[in-house]
């Protein structure tokens, strides 16, 4: 720990003066480049927000189908049993009498 500590310290030292003193006062040329910097950024952001906005307006690029109308069939047909039913083909075998 006390060397994690020694070489975060270390690293402070080599910083250069003016950004760890507190009296420093920034030169005409430095204010200038600064506000023509955030005025750059500013231009820069507000036409990321117009683009951004733009592309948000478009409608989406997705096809979605229309439900369909449940058609009315002119003839009645049977309904068809919900559960299926086996069927063997040909005539009803005959039901043997009772004794």
């Amino acid at each position: 720990m006390r060397r994690m500590l020694a070489a975060l310290a270390a690293s402070f030292a080599v910083l250069p003066a003016a950004a760890q003193s507190l009296a420093y006062t920034p030169t005409a040329q430095e204010v200038k480049q600064a506000r023509a910097n955030a005025a750059r950024d500013a231009k820069l952001a507000d036409a990321m927000e117009k683009a951004r906005l733009k592309e948000e307006a478009k409608p989406v690029a997705a096809w979605i189908p229309k439900e369909e109308k449940p058609r009315e069939e002119k003839t009645a047909k049977l309904r068809q049993p919900e559960v299926f039913t086996a069927a063997v083909p040909g005539p009803k075998p005959e039901k043997k009498a009772k004794k």
